[in-house]
């Protein structure tokens, strides 16, 4: 069991919050113990993830009041089976991708994200957070990763910029596209595959072997895009949630 007390939370959606990771070797009412320590110290807002498949968490989180929220899938994608599909390579046509240094572009982007273009998260489809609690923690994420070193890039149609994505280096073999957004999903119906190659295209620019993912459920057209170009998946965790009453 690792608990890690999420303190970044609480600037982003204003709530007390801790991250748990259970494995299979951990048991519901040694959990409950630990559940029971955590609201002591004022938990508001508990995110547990689980393996997949395991009969004591299915059945035994939700007795003790999380719901299941989505699955994670962490996927890899090696540059020497990168395989962009030729349907997108044949309509990936107009598109040009722009790194965005200055601080007067990257506060636009920030903007942006902060009118809720996020619609399938854990957090976005959560009753008890608002569209502005949801864009302000995306805002903020992608603000601490521009600090850490992450590299910030639009997609632009013509001059139009219509989505943007961050890519963060792992390790001297391995980069990571965390984050992704389209500005206008009504507008630019279909165009988030293509996004999604220009960012794939743009990791492979980077010296490195392979790239790395994190996807949910949620969002499983940019699974089927991962998959359609050549991604494994090495890892999946399924992702509960619970609001303790005060």
């Amino acid at each position: 069991m690792k608990i890690v007390h999420a303190t970044c939370e609480m600037e982003n959606l204003g709530v007390d919050a801790y991250e748990i990771l259970l494995s299979s070797g951990d048991s519901p009412a040694d959990y409950a113990g630990e559940e029971q320590r955590l609201l002591a110290a004022g938990a508001q807002y508990l995110v547990v993830k689980t393996p997949v498949n395991d009969a004591q968490w299915l059945f035994g989180l939700p007795q003790l009041g999380y719901a299941f929220v989505e699955t994670v899938f962490h996927v890899a994608v090696k540059r020497t089976e990168y395989r962009p599909p030729a349907e997108l390579v044949r309509f990936d046509r107009g598109l040009s991708v722009t790194e965005r240094t200055e601080s007067a572009d990257q506060e636009r982007i920030y903007g942006l994200i902060r009118s809720g273009i996020f619609k399938s998260d854990r957090v976005s489809i959560d009753p008890v957070f608002t569209t502005s609690q949801s864009g302000n923690r995306y805002a903020n994420w992608l603000r601490q990763m521009l600090g850490e070193g992450g590299r910030l890039y639009e997609v632009l149609q013509g001059e139009r910029p219509i989505g943007f994505f961050v890519i963060t280096r792992v390790d001297e073999q391995t980069v990571d596209p965390v984050l992704m957004g389209l500005y206008d999903e009504n507008r630019d119906r279909g165009m988030g595959a293509l996004l999604h190659k220009k960012m794939l295209d743009t990791c492979f620019t980077y010296d490195c072997a392979r790239l790395t993912s994190t996807i949910v459920s949620n969002n499983l057209k940019v699974l089927r895009v991962y998959f359609n170009a050549g991604a494994l998946i090495t890892d999946t965790l399924y992702t509960y949630v619970k609001h303790p009453q005060p």
